[in-house]
């Protein structure tokens, strides 16, 4: 017997014939290869089998235009256009060329074109308000919930910047540069604003005098809010730097909004108890979220989204901040960068290929990089090591080695492998403070950045890599999981220990006073260093020598090194890109064959809204 698709193994129970499980077979490599991974896979399968309940007669092409739809929504979509001349005729033939079907397009096109052109009753397509799964709606597929959403945040926004806002006074920040003072003006002047701005331009100092604008209008209590733990716990630090003890704390928006499992404690009918609220890093923003932002959100309360709109957008449906920044009102844009110091010719390399990666010209990163193989790779300004022709993975694994060498891994493994330290309720020994912030910045200062999470270029096999590395170097009773030394990252909330999907710590030896010690994963909660039981944290818990750029977003590292997949996929774009090589001050490497630098180059990320539009004409007269 053929094995299932999935661990779930629907479709062996939905169709029929060894042919039509060969194409969904094929199909489901496709998608792996494309990242979008079982949820969304099997989320596919649940949608074309209540097709063929229906009546549906073409399950084949339902599929791939699902899969188009999914990728699409992942890159920041909330719709596809279905123009068969535009992006899905790309997109298309690149899930029918990673699922080796490339020969079908035309046939395939025309399918599709029959699917959506006319829906029918017997069919999950429907259009305008129907409650089906997929819905056709000014010449574009939406997901039901996608649309509904869409069609919701446009009211509320649109509701927003109708109502006039009291223009409040910008303070004087002498620090701040002429660009940086107008974008806190703007932010001051309306109830919805936006500063948009690539990496290093101060926009946490913008934020800073937003805040210091708003506390001196009255206006209480301003809250502080970010998509990530990490983000929020980075924004807390530049805001206690900047304000001292009148500085708010961050929190993630989820928190913010009291989320319970099953919904958020903050709705429209209790709502949120400020005056005033700051979101950094926007740009992973998606609809969903928005949409209960807004609901809890009071009418007089102002709201400022702070991010970089060239960057990638949220996982989920939506490119909030990117269409606010289109839409052009109430928009402030930061132009230079002060991460990236131009006058020292590593961070102005760095520099010049993020431009060169957003105006979508990959030859003058290739062509400019110095290429070297790994083993010669200096770890300065841009590099490139060509992947082509090299076995799947191999290349990868030669540089997570040399980077992990070159970054201070087993420097950071030793000295956390020869230091017990020593904790007293949860706050470590002051004598060994100093030491502990020395290993989490050692730790802290560089990652090895990955397209995907699987492949033998992605995140897991990079990190089952270096484990082994890690191991290698130790005299240990069979393999543990984790070792002293070794990055941490949380993949999921947890609120009672004020941890938060994407937050990252490291593994140390530690001594709670209990008698003995045991390895513990240390985190950043509150500005301070503490230790957790790994025991409690195992089912969220994962290495992080190498993560996705995904995950990277709201990172200031030293060093990056970004290891592309062997073949040009649809997710790698200029967005994905141009987020990874954002993360460095002044060190890239990046891993890939020259033809899908090229591609991801030209490739920008499918961001279809129709969120702009609607907006555009709540407002019209």
């Amino acid at each position: 017997m053929t094995a299932p698709l999935n661990p779930r193994g629907t479709l062996r129970a939905r169709f029929e014939g060894a042919a039509a499980d060969a194409v969904f077979r094929r199909l489901g490599l496709g998608a792996r290869r494309c990242d979008l991974g079982d949820e969304g896979l099997y989320l596919a399968e649940e949608i074309v089998g209540a097709d063929r309940w229906f009546g549906g007669s073409d399950p084949e092409a339902l599929g791939i235009l699902v899969l188009a739809l999914m990728i699409a929504q992942r890159q920041g979509s909330t719709r596809l256009p279905l123009d068969p001349k535009g992006p899905l005729r790309s997109l298309v033939g690149d899930i029918l060329r990673v699922a080796g079907l490339a020969g079908e397009h035309a046939r395939i096109a025309k399918r599709i074109a029959n699917l959506t052109s006319a829906p029918s009753f017997n069919s999950v397509i429907g259009t305008g308000n129907a409650r089906l799964p997929l819905i056709v709606d000014d010449g574009c597929l939406y997901s039901e919930r996608a649309r509904t959403l869409e069609v919701r945040v446009a009211a509320q926004i649109a509701a927003r910047l109708r109502e006039p806002a009291h223009v409040i006074a910008a303070p004087a920040s002498p620090g701040l540069s002429d660009e940086q003072q107008r974008a806190v003006a703007t932010a001051l002047s309306a109830k919805l604003a936006v500063v948009t701005g690539g990496p290093g331009t101060g926009k946490t100092h913008v934020a800073a005098a937003i805040v210091r604008g708003l506390q001196a209008a009255g206006i209480a209590p301003i809250a502080l809010a970010a998509p990530t733990g990490k983000a929020a716990n980075r924004l807390t630090e530049v805001m206690t730097a900047q304000l001292g003890d009148a500085a708010p704390v961050a929190q993630t928006l989820h928190r913010l909004l009291g989320y319970r499992g099953d919904g958020f404690a903050h709705h429209a009918r209790s709502p949120l108890p400020i005056g005033a609220l700051l979101v950094d890093e926007a740009s992973m923003l998606d609809l969903e979220l928005v949409d209960a932002l807004l609901d809890a959100l009071p009418a007089h309360a102002p709201l400022v989204l702070i991010g970089d709109a060239h960057q990638l957008p949220a996982v989920d449906a939506g490119r909030i901040l990117a269409d606010l920044a289109e839409h052009g009102a109430n928009v402030a844009r930061l132009e230079h960068s002060h991460r990236m110091d131009a006058a020292d010719p590593r961070g102005r390399a760095v520099l010049e290929a993020a431009r060169a990666i957003h105006a979508g010209d990959g030859s003058a990163v290739a062509d400019k990089a110095k290429a070297k193989t790994p083993g010669t790779l200096a770890f300065s300004g841009v590099e490139w090591v060509d992947a082509a022709g090299a076995p799947p993975g191999r290349i990868a694994r030669e540089i997570a080695t040399h980077a992990w060498h070159h970054f201070d891994g087993p420097r950071a493994q030793q000295a956390a492998n020869d230091t017990v330290f020593r904790f007293h309720d949860g706050a470590i020994a002051p004598e060994q403070a100093v030491e502990l912030a020395r290993l989490w910045d050692l730790v802290g200062r560089a990652r090895i950045l990955t397209a995907t999470r699987g492949l033998p270029t992605g995140a897991i096999a990079l990190n089952a890599h270096l484990h082994d590395l890690a191991l290698a170097r130790m005299t240990v009773t069979g393999k543990p999981e984790l070792v002293p030394g070794e990055p941490v990252m949380m993949t999921a909330n947890d609120y009672q220990r004020g941890l938060f999907n994407g937050d990252q710590g490291i593994v140390i030896r530690a001594d709670e006073g209990l008698g003995g010690h045991r390895y513990r994963a240390v985190f950043r909660v509150g500005g301070r260093l503490v230790p957790f039981a790994i025991e409690a944290l195992r089912d969220r818990l994962e290495l992080a020598w190498a993560l996705t750029i995904h995950k990277s977003q709201g990172s200031e590292l030293d060093a990056v090194a970004i290891v592309l997949p062997d073949d040009d996929l649809p997710l790698v774009t200029r967005e994905l890109l141009y987020t990874g090589i954002t993360r460095a001050r002044h060190s890239v490497v990046l891993c890939g064959p020259k033809q899908v630098v090229l591609a991801g180059a030209k490739r920008a990320a499918l961001r279809h809204s129709g969120l702009g539009a609607r907006i555009r004409a709540s407002l019209a007269p």
